[in-house]
């Protein structure tokens, strides 16, 4: 599919903080140069516009486009599925896992019932974000633009999993050092740049769970 665009209107409907509003149009050229053109996410991150800008109008767009809903899904899962062997080094649980892959399915319609879905989300990202915690040692640290977006966006269990799912990959790499989080945080941002493109990237892989246990 193509990848996602917004224009100059398209953003002034989103209804942006004031503030936020004016430094992407700057950035963007000013109102009459960025005005009737499409911009993709990748262009906006070219002009300088910030990763919290960025997903938090994708973020907004999602509540009526289904095809970004499916993309930032996806991205969220990607983000848990990236962190997924610090938990399953020291935990037998398989529900963070079966939650990422429920997430994916739901993501490309291939669970029917919705519920189902945000159920098993809900319960495994729960134990994943304990687990997670308690493995990279980290304390309570927000992972603000993610966990923002979601909650402005009134998103489902299922995306509020995946939220949470995003925050903690943030506050693992944060326990190891401020260079490991900015490190996770620009993994971030080009994985949601990339969903956002017109070539989606492969799923990122679940890790070998024998491979994380034996290691453990």
């Amino acid at each position: 599919m193509n990848a996602p665009t917004l224009t100059y209107d398209g953003l002034i409907s989103l209804s942006p903080c004031a503030d936020e509003l004016k430094r992407v149009v700057r950035r963007l050229g000013g109102p009459e140069k960025w005005n009737g053109k499409q911009i993709t996410a990748a262009q906006a991150r070219d002009a300088g516009i910030s990763f919290d800008s960025i997903l938090w109008a994708a973020s907004a767009l999602a509540r009526d486009d289904k095809d970004i809903d499916r993309r930032l899904r996806l991205w969220m899962a990607d983000c848990a599925a990236r962190v997924l062997h610090i938990y399953e080094k020291t935990e037998t649980s398989t529900a963070p896992r079966e939650a990422i892959i429920a997430a994916r399915q739901y993501a490309r319609g291939e669970i029917e019932a919705a519920a189902r879905a945000a159920r098993a989300a809900a319960r495994a990202a729960e134990a994943a974000r304990d687990a997670v915690r308690d493995a990279a040692g980290a304390a309570e640290a927000a992972a603000w633009a993610a966990g923002d977006a979601a909650e402005d966006a009134a998103w489902s269990a299922a995306e509020d999993a995946a939220r949470d799912a995003v925050r903690d990959a943030r506050n693992a790499a944060w326990a190891a050092g401020d260079a490991a989080w900015a490190a996770e945080e620009r993994w971030q941002f080009d994985r949601l740049i990339a969903r956002l493109s017109d070539d989606e990237p492969e799923d990122w892989p679940l890790p070998d769970r024998n491979a994380e246990r034996s290691a453990a």
